[in-house]
């Protein structure tokens, strides 16, 4: 037992000896390297190789195996400390530019170049005693090679972007551009090379985009994006032709054959939409010149078809134009013109087959733009109007409706005023020649102001109506005068009727009113003495009687004895009514 714990712990001590001496063959080797590390730091110091120098001199310091011209170490760090600056400044640099690419953040390598780039051009334009040796530090580490690097990784990844989107047919992120623009020129070699590039892949890119739009036929979206994309161009300092004449020749492409499909809704409403385009963006567009004149055309054409009383074409056409230009005002005209050559248009539509009959019409009377007069098959009487406003009334009556078949309907002129219309009707009648309606158009109602069956009917100037031979009137059989009382027409008595004759004729009409033109002989107040186709008469009435031709009309009244020339004859005498002298 004792043996043995002898044994072990001389084994333990040559096992502390064994680790001593490698410990002490190390501590020699540290020590040998930092003398020597010193030595050749102290030879490029010498030869002016600060650089390399900078590099054994740090090595010399961290080489803590004994201390060893400390100060002297010490001092030339702080000499060359410069160096030592723009080493850990590139390092930095370089690191966060990889870092940047690796977590694809290309806005902070945009950074760390501008950093890198001030920094660089601190020392390119210094006048320092260490400013030289910033290319050779660069040159190095390889910062240059490695940005190179970088921004290409970025570049490759945004064209692959861009061709994405065209495969794809998805636009709504095309940040590339501008990304791609952000590039350092240097990267392209430079700013022209770096334009003319960027310039065709744009152009390359917007031409084949928009051919996509339009063959899907996204002519919206072509022109909200191609407004969008130019002021995104301006915005960024670059002209970018291609678009507006891309966009022309597709718009233009488009319109025409809508045109020749006669297509005007959907013409007018992409003409609209390139015309707005085209005036923020191409002024001088020959599209949009071209488009004018087309429209101008069409708008004619719909006036020549409202004129030729095509009246729903030219309406559908004016329709199809408003999407370019406000044509409600034309539509409105066409309307009116429509309803006054058809103004049973005011009148609702009959149900089934049932149309209006004796429709009449006319514009601007009775406090409207246009009216009509008109009856259905049920013998109902219409009134319609259309007022400035373009609000439409309708009044009905159906006072007809008992099966009397009209046979004309008409406004009456004479009997009409200017704020209320009177329609006369003529209808069937079992009993004389017509039976003869008059209808009153108030403001609100048609009221019946006369029903009568008659031979005839006329009216007179003063609005009084002559009756000829009226059923189940007092006036029977002859011609009866009608004058209005209140709101009806009523029977006032009977026409006298006025019978031309001849003096030689006068006493065979003892009960009528006759006329005849006399030559008066000789002045006289109540009576007088005339004659007429070589007869004498006596004339008597209620008026101062001159010498001269006159026309009298009046009652044959009797003979009576008078002395003319010396000689006694019988001659008539006339009741005069009326005294006329010529």
């Amino acid at each position: 037992m004792m043996t043995r714990r002898l044994f072990s712990l001389q084994s333990l001590l040559l096992a502390l000896c064994i680790i001593m001496l490698v410990l002490i063959g190390y501590k020699g080797i540290e020590i040998s390297a930092k003398i020597a590390s010193f030595k050749e730091a102290e030879r490029l110091y010498a030869e002016k190789d600060l650089v390399s120098a900078e590099t054994w001199y740090l090595k010399t310091r961290d080489n803590r195996s004994i201390l060893y011209h400390e100060d002297e170490v010490a001092a030339r760090l702080e000499e060359l400390a410069p160096i030592t600056k723009m080493k850990l400044q590139l390092d930095f640099y370089d690191s966060e530019g990889a870092k940047a690419v690796a977590d694809g953040q290309f806005d902070r390598l945009l950074e760390i170049y501008a950093e890198l780039s001030k920094f660089r051009n601190t020392y390119y334009t210094g006048d320092g005693p260490y400013s030289v040796y910033y290319r050779e530090i660069s040159q190095a580490i390889g910062v240059s090679e490695h940005f190179v690097s970088y921004f290409t990784q970025f570049k490759n990844q945004f064209y692959a972007e861009m061709n994405s989107n065209l495969e794809n047919q998805n636009y709504d992120d095309e940040s590339f551009k501008w990304k791609l623009l952000k590039i350092p020129e240097i990267f392209y070699g430079d700013q022209e090379k770096q334009i003319s590039e960027l310039i065709a892949a744009y152009e390359d890119y917007d031409l084949k985009k928009y051919d996509a739009l339009a063959t899907n036929g996204l002519y919206d979206r072509l022109l909200t994006d191609a407004e969008a994309v130019l002021s995104a161009y301006s915005n960024n300092d670059l002209k970018a032709p291609w678009v507006a004449s891309k966009v022309e020749e597709l718009m233009g492409a488009l319109v025409r054959q809508e045109l020749e499909n006669n297509n005007y809704s959907s013409f007018a409403r992409h003409a609209k939409q390139y015309n707005t385009f085209a005036a923020k963006v191409n002024p001088k567009s020959s599209l949009a010149a071209y488009v004018e004149g087309q429209i101008a055309k069409l708008m004619k054409q719909a006036k020549s078809l409202s004129r030729d009383g095509a009246y729903q074409e030219a309406i559908d056409l004016y329709t199809s134009l408003n999407p370019y230009q406000d044509t409600s005002e034309a539509v409105s005209q066409v309307q009116l013109a429509w309803m006054a050559a058809e103004p049973v248009l005011l009148l609702p539509q009959l149900e089934g087959d049932k149309q209006y009959t004796h429709v009449t019409g006319g514009t601007k009377s009775y406090n409207a733009q246009i009216y009509v007069v008109a009856a259905d098959d049920e013998n109902r009487v219409y009134f319609g109007k259309m007022n400035d406003q373009s609000n439409i009334q309708v009044l009905t009556n159906t006072d007809l409706m008992s099966g009397n078949s009209i046979q004309s309907l008409s406004i009456d002129p004479t009997l009409s005023t200017r704020q209320n219309p009177v329609i006369k009707v003529t209808a069937e009648s079992l009993n004389r020649n017509a039976l003869y309606a008059l209808f009153e158009v108030s403001e609100s109602s048609i009221e019946l102001i006369l029903w009568v069956e008659a031979d005839d009917l006329e009216t007179n100037s003063d609005g009084s109506l002559l009756v000829d031979n009226p059923y189940g009137s007092a006036g029977e059989g002859q011609v009866s005068i009608y004058e209005r009382i209140d709101s009806y027409y009523q029977f006032t008595g009977v026409k006298k009727f006025i019978r031309d004759v001849t003096a030689d004729q006068v006493a065979q009409y003892p009960n009528d009113m006759i006329r005849l033109l006399c030559t008066v002989t000789q002045p006289g107040f109540l009576e007088t003495l005339a004659y007429a186709d070589d007869t004498d008469i006596v004339l008597k009435g209620n008026f101062d009687f001159s010498e001269g031709d006159a026309v009298i009309t009046g009652t044959f009244l009797q003979y009576t004895d008078i002395i003319v020339r010396g000689e006694w004859i019988s001659v008539p005498v006339i009741q005069v009514e009326t005294y006329e002298p010529k």
